[in-house]
């Protein structure tokens, strides 16, 4: 068994934000690393959240009688008065004008999990509530989880309201039902957790004013074990260790997991805020989140300039490595550092239909397999080199103005710490002369 294959298989159990299992996960990633040869950094930092203590959906039909359905409310949603709520249901299939102008003082369904400009049309349309689901109408309640998901904090730029998520079986129920209206109930309850990033730092042997952050978040959600998302990227991030202890590198390599991803980007964020003064020598950031599996594509998110898109993908030629890329803003650590000015590529994979198991019970080592696992970390390992040894660093630390938007949209205007920062000048070609 590899190595790295074998890690994950150690790391592969359940290990929320906040719990002893992450902090298992974290003293695990630690004493792998020092017996690689460098000595860890446990950075700890804490946060609050909103937490659901009590959650209930009863549907009320036309002839009178009524009818429960297990909900969970989203973490960091509002709370409805001690003594619940009760408005119309509304089902809202699109967000096309007729649809929303029926929806005011109504609790709605919805199919996925919104976006800022999706959430503001609710709003401006005056809901009341609403619902998201989770699974699929595939799903029993023996082979299935109820998610606990979470109000995105660049919602509450637009105010908060009581959100639940359903099954998606029983969002089926609901609507055959035809109910007339809900009544709901949701109390949130003030929680303290305390997180923990890994921090190792591999000294530049030429450059080393110069840095590269590389990092993978180490946590999962409640009742996954995180192999797939993200042990895999943990434990790449911990052979690239290997790797840069026998081929140092030219420039510095900053390596983080992260804690509490999965709760807000925690972790990323808690490090760009305590390490604002050294921002200012970071040239990119390179982010694994998801990867490792038997089945799917792997994908590149770069969010940098087309020129950086194009480099990577001349180096995928060069190298002969199957991946697609894409100019985008991920949803993961590196979002945070591109918010900070910071340049940024980050790796993944994507599933095919049917294939995918993020943020269920199903995320386990069944489809993870070595081969993959290890052209990942080789990949990764090509990438960082070609990064740090570099004679001209080939990534312009450069924000372009469409992911400009999509960052301060992504974590709202008030958060975004790219919405105080100035446009990013590109340098052009000076004309040529002879």
């Amino acid at each position: 068994m590899s190595a790295i294959y074998q890690r994950l298989s150690t790391l592969s159990f359940t290990r929320p934000s906040g719990t002893e299992e992450e902090r298992k996960a974290a003293n695990f990633l630690a004493n792998e690393i020092t017996s690689i040869g460098f000595k860890p950094e446990i950075e700890e930092f804490s946060y609050e959240r909103n937490i659901p203590v009590t959650a209930t959906l009863e549907a009320v039909l036309e002839d009178g009688s009524t009818k429960v359905f297990p909900v969970t409310g989203l973490i960091d949603s509002a709370p409805t008065p001690p003594e619940g709520s009760e408005a119309e249901f509304f089902y809202l299939k699109s967000f096309d004008e007729v649809s929303l102008s029926k929806i005011q003082g109504k609790i709605v369904l919805l199919h996925d999990r919104l976006s800022h400009e999706e959430y503001r049309r609710l709003r401006k349309a005056g809901i009341a509530a609403y619902i998201t689901t989770s699974g699929t109408v595939r799903d029993t309640y023996e082979n299935s989880d109820l998610e606990t998901g979470r109000f995105r904090d660049n919602l509450h730029d637009l105010g908060a309201v009581p959100a639940f998520t359903i099954r998606l079986i029983d969002a089926v129920a609901l609507l055959r039902l035809q109910p007339k209206k809900l009544r709901y109930t949701l109390r949130l309850e003030t929680q303290s957790l305390i997180s923990q990033n890994i921090v190792v730092t591999v000294p530049g042997t030429e450059i080393p004013e110069e840095t590269l952050i590389v990092g993978a978040h180490y946590d999962s959600v409640p009742f996954s074990k995180g192999a797939w998302d993200n042990g895999a990227g943990a434990v790449q991030v911990v052979s690239l260790l290997e790797h840069l202890r026998d081929r140092p590198p030219r420039r510095t390599v900053t390596a983080i997991l992260f804690g509490s991803e999965e709760t807000g980007l925690r972790g990323s964020s808690s490090y760009c805020f305590q390490h604002q003064a050294t921002l200012s020598s970071v040239k990119a950031m390179i982010n694994v989140d998801v990867g490792g599996s038997i089945l799917g594509k792997e994908i590149i998110f770069v969010t940098a300039t087309e020129q950086t898109e194009v480099w990577v993908q001349s180096l995928l030629k060069e190298i002969g490595y199957a991946a697609v890329t894409t100019l985008k803003v991920m949803s993961s650590d590196s979002a945070v550092f591109s918010d900070y000015g910071i340049p940024s590529i980050s790796m993944g994979q994507g599933a095919p239909r049917g294939g995918g198991y993020m943020h269920t019970r199903y995320d386990n080592m069944d489809l993870i397999v070595p081969q993959v696992l290890e052209a990942e970390a080789g990949w990764l390992a090509t990438l960082v080199d070609r990064l740090t040894d570099a004679v001209v660093f080939p990534v312009p630390r450069s924000i372009p103005e469409k992911l400009r938007k999509d960052l301060i949209d992504y974590f709202g205007k008030r958060r975004s710490i790219m919405a105080t920062l100035p446009p990013s000048e590109e340098d052009k070609p000076l004309p040529f002369r002879f």
